[in-house]
């Protein structure tokens, strides 16, 4: 969902708490959380030669941390379509 001012992505997951992807998209800073606890954050550098996004997972858990990866791509190309 997209207002002016605020962004927010939803990210569905069957027989768990969907996750949550809210925060300024257009400055690449946002936290993904589920049932409103922070589970991951990212961070994307501006001045690189190429797209280079820092996230970091709080959990243990590898397919929670792969979803979260392939998250952050697709939130990526719908906010920057032009690139």
């Amino acid at each position: 969902m997209f207002t002016f001012f605020n962004c927010e992505f939803a990210v569905n997951v069957p027989r768990q708490d969907d996750l949550v992807a809210e925060g300024g998209f257009s400055d690449h800073e946002y936290v993904f959380t589920r049932s409103r606890k922070p589970i991951a954050r990212v961070s994307k550098e501006w001045f690189t030669w190429s797209d280079t996004c820092g996230v970091d997972v709080d959990q243990q858990d590898d397919i929670l941390g792969i979803l979260i990866l392939a998250s952050t791509v697709v939130i990526d190309m719908c906010c920057h379509r032009d690139r």
